[in-house]
């Protein structure tokens, strides 16, 4: 990892990144859906994965609807950056087939990931409803 990551605060970034996605949720129409997605999408990274956490997100998006995506992929790109792994949001796909030619940076990934969503969660608890 470059000396910029290492002079970064990962745990405020986090806080930051969990906030914000928060904020996206509470500026949508589908409040209570997203924030069951923050619980589901927990799950699925838990239990299956990073990749497995990708493409949750992408299946959750409706027909006319990339909220999830939006909220769940692009609101998180400042942590994927921390992984020197250039993120491209046009070939998200790329980057989490990618990211798995190293497992330690698969590992942190999904360490930042897991703190990221249960942040979210308490902050989206915190809003009430």
């Amino acid at each position: 990892m470059s000396n910029q990551t290492n002079n970064l605060n990962i745990e405020s970034l986090i806080a930051k990144v969990s906030y914000e996605l928060v904020s996206e949720i509470q500026n949508s129409q589908n409040k209570k859906k997203l924030k069951n997605l923050i619980d589901k999408a927990l799950g699925v990274l838990n239990n299956n994965g990073v990749y497995a956490y990708y493409v949750y997100i992408i299946s959750q998006n409706g027909k006319d609807n990339k909220e999830p995506e939006k909220i769940f992929l692009n609101k998180l790109k400042d942590l994927f950056k921390i992984l020197d792994i250039s993120f491209d949001e046009n070939n998200k796909q790329q980057y989490f087939q990618n990211i798995s030619n190293d497992l330690h940076k698969l590992l942190f990934l999904k360490q930042l990931l897991e703190k990221t969503l249960i942040y979210a969660r308490y902050h989206a608890k915190a809003l009430g409803d």
